[in-house]
């Protein structure tokens, strides 16, 4: 069937076209079905064919050399090899003056889509920062058994050039736009290609995606069903025009495939364990032609994100994942207009594509692709922020007022140091609020508080609620009280999980007051700040595992009992326990499932132990066992958390006595009912 019905509609002319003669027309004065074979067959009872037989045979007589036009038994299988080595044959005629009419004659072997790329490729490109007239477009399918097998096209375009200028154009642009169009006839990867560089319309990239996709289903069929047609549809019907201008069509159905993929492969994995956090991440590599003064290609690394949500107040986006990828590329920046974010209403899925590039816009390397695949699933898994409703609690004054009283037994030299109670009071807004309470000995030429606090800007906002004298010390100093309300920005003390570190907050604004008032005693901090002094400490001796793994290892310090031992064991065997601990998290879920295993150490001075997902009657067990033997707190400290869906307990005895090791590791050795 032609072409001339299949891919573009047919143009006419009802006056003949202005001054056209073709260039290479041979002096043909027989009627062309009388010098060859020539098949043409249009089945069409509605539409008269014995037209569109004269086109096909006026252009074949146009285009061809007259030595092919009349077959010869004699010359057969040279005709058939020269005619095999001729086309693609692109012909136009002469342009003697403006304004005149171009025809642009094309023979080609057939393949689907050929002479729609043909009259894209002439009427876009021929007059790139213009629209040109198209006066007559015919197209069919033909085929000359005397010199091919091959089933052929033929097309003849005919465009109106009204100017000098547009004449002049014309010449400069045809030579190179035949070229372009003798590749793409032959080969549909260059045409997509040409049309990609050239700039395809919205509708020709669609199609291309749509064709793209359609032919992953037939050589991918395991991994991809019907239902990626589904994905597809909705991706371009909600992807925006800017979206998809500057990106090629390649690109474009990777991001859908890989959409689909990644969310039958998470499918599979919940419907396996539920109650587990699942992630999977993909990198996908491209360029973007931006224009910018002229047109350019930019470097650009693809980030997909599929996850599941566990709870239902949880959250993921575009902004959670970017701060996972910075934590590990400081030096990289969204691009924007690039995020598209997916959830599927009937689940727990939610699906995050971003691009990003560097400030500098080199290219990512292989090296630098590798290190986000492997570490960044975990930073993401650490990101989902659980939203929570700010809570409301009046301020208790009876409490304020017995602090104050206790404050105040504290001082009693002239020279005693200032006291201060620090609480957290309240989160108003993207504030968190904080209550001050200081107590001290004014100078007779002491600045008050209302100048202490009040005056200096500072990155914290301090607001004097209350100042009161409560006596003086040799009737001549006066003891003061201050009751200051401290307010700081939330967003500085965010955790990777989106919750807030209130210790840091607290540390920021015991800071400055320390800065205003001179050094203070912190009465309500003291271990406090030890705990943050060894947690410092065991960051310090972890180095680059303490970076990698920050959440789980404020999880792993604030869970350790009794509480008084965060504050005075020693860093070495602390890095020791987390160092099992990370190791533990990393066996496979479905693994330790099977087998139960946990992992165990013993020196001369101490046993370590960490169990990884024991059921809650496991553990209950486990720990009155421990229990049971009656050890010294001091002795034994134990941690218990939940990482990642996943319980964990851990044990570590500090003891030199070998039988009271062996008491501990039977104890732990012994099997757990299942």
């Amino acid at each position: 069937m032609g072409e001339s019905h299949m891919q573009m509609p047919l143009v006419f002319e009802l006056d003949p076209p202005r001054g056209l003669s073709l260039t290479a027309a041979p002096d043909i004065h027989r009627p062309l079905q009388q010098q060859l074979e020539f098949d043409f067959e249009f089945n069409c009872p509605f539409i008269e064919a014995e037209y569109y037989r004269e086109g096909a045979q006026d252009i074949i007589q146009k285009i061809l050399p007259p030595d092919f036009l009349e077959p010869s038994p004699y010359q057969a299988a040279s005709q058939r090899a020269r005619f095999s080595d001729m086309i693609p044959q692109v012909r136009w005629s002469e342009m003697t003056r403006a304004p005149c009419s171009l025809s642009v004659l094309l023979l080609c072997k057939f393949r689907q889509n050929a002479c729609h790329f043909f009259y894209d490729m002439i009427s876009r490109w021929l007059l790139p920062t213009r629209k040109v007239n198209v006066e007559l477009f015919f197209a069919s399918d033909v085929r000359l058994p005397h010199l091919s097998d091959d089933l052929l096209s033929v097309a003849e375009i005919v465009v109106y050039v009204k100017s000098l200028q547009e004449m002049e154009e014309v010449r400069r642009n045809l030579h190179t736009i035949e070229t372009e169009i003798r590749l793409g006839v032959v080969s549909n990867y260059h045409a997509r290609r040409i049309l990609e560089f050239k700039g395809l319309s919205t509708d020709g990239k669609t199609a291309m995606i749509q064709e793209k996709i359609g032919s992953l289903i037939q050589s991918h069929s395991k991994d991809f069903d019907r239902g990626i047609f589904s994905q597809m549809q909705h991706f371009l019907v909600t992807c925006r025009e800017d979206f998809k201008k500057i990106r090629d069509y390649h690109h474009i159905s990777r991001i859908i495939s890989n959409i689909h993929s990644v969310q039958k492969v998470l499918q599979q994995q919940i419907a396996v364990l539920p109650q587990k956090r699942h992630v999977m991440v993909k990198f996908l590599k491209t360029r973007l032609y931006v224009e910018d003064g002229i047109r350019k290609d930019k470097p650009v690394l693809g980030v997909l994100v599929g996850l599941n949500f566990l709870r239902e107040h949880e959250l993921f986006n575009h902004h959670h994942a970017m701060t996972a990828i910075q934590k590990l590329s400081p030096h990289v920046k969204a691009v924007e207009g690039s995020v598209i974010a997916e959830k599927d209403k009937d689940s727990s899925l939610q699906l995050v594509y971003l691009e990003i590039e560097k400030e500098s816009l080199e290219d990512f390397s292989f090296d630098e692709v590798q290190s986000l695949r492997s570490r960044l699933p975990d930073l993401l898994t650490e990101n989902v922020e659980q939203l929570t409703h700010p809570i409301f609690m009046p301020r208790n004054e009876e409490e304020v007022l017995r602090n104050i009283m206790a404050l105040s037994r504290q001082i009693r030299y002239v020279n005693d140091m200032p006291q201060v109670i620090i609480s957290f009071d309240e989160q108003k807004g993207d504030d968190l609020c904080f209550t001050i309470i200081l107590l001290r000995v004014r100078s007779e030429n002491g600045r008050s508080i209302q100048d202490l606090f009040g005056q200096e800007k500072t990155a914290v906002r301090f607001l004097p609620e209350k100042v009161r004298k409560l006596g003086s010390i040799r009737r001549k100093y006066a003891k003061e009280a201050a009751l200051v309300r401290a307010l700081v920005s939330m967003k500085d003390f965010m955790r990777l999980d989106h919750s807030v570190d209130l210790y840091r907050a607290r540390q920021s604004v015991l800071a400055e007051v320390v800065r205003l008032v001179g050094e203070v005693r912190d009465f309500n901090g003291g271990m406090i700040l030890k705990q943050q002094e060894l947690l410092d400490d065991l960051k310090m001796v972890l180095g680059r595992q303490a970076e990698q793994h920050g959440l789980l290892l404020e999880q792993f310090f604030y869970s350790l009992m009794p509480m008084e031992m965060r504050s005075v064991l020693e860093p070495d065997p602390l890095k020791q326990w987390f160092l099992m601990l990370l190791q533990t998290s990393k066996v496979d879920f479905r693994q330790r499932r099977k087998t139960g295993d946990w992992l165990c150490k013993q020196d001369s001075r101490r046993v370590f132990a960490v169990f990884p997902d024991l059921h809650p009657k496991q553990s209950s067990l486990l720990q009155e066992r421990i229990a049971s033997l009656g050890l010294a707190q001091h002795k034994l400290v134990s941690f218990s958390l939940v990482f990642q869906e996943i319980p964990y307990l851990g044990y570590l005895l500090f003891s030199e006595s070998q039988e009271l090791q062996a008491k501990v590791l039977d104890a732990l050795e012994e099997p757990l009912p299942v």
